[in-house]
């Protein structure tokens, strides 16, 4: 097949083939599958990511309570309050 064919071909595909390649283009890959958070991690793991998140609500909000007008701490102890959350939940389903 000539060169000019498979242009021609590509062409009708919608394939540029005169344009860079983009950084993010797969060419020889098989696109990825992202599997859910959950179903990758254990009750231990659950626990530790929890225990951890805690840990940074519970330093956040001795911040917050010695400058009590600050929103955005607010805003962010809410956030790990949530995730907090989210994680017993998915260690209650573990079990």
């Amino acid at each position: 097949m000539a060169i000019s064919e498979i242009r021609k071909y590509l062409d009708n595909l919608g394939i540029r083939t005169d344009g860079p390649i983009g950084l993010d283009t797969q060419i020889t890959k098989v696109p990825k599958i992202l599997k859910p958070e959950s179903m990758l991690l254990t009750e231990l793991e659950w626990k530790d990511k929890r225990k951890g998140l805690t840990a940074k609500r519970n330093w956040l909000f001795k911040q917050f309570e010695v400058v009590p007008n600050n929103v955005r701490l607010g805003q962010e102890i809410k956030t790990l309050d949530d995730q907090i959350a989210d994680c017993t939940e998915h260690m209650k389903l573990k079990k």
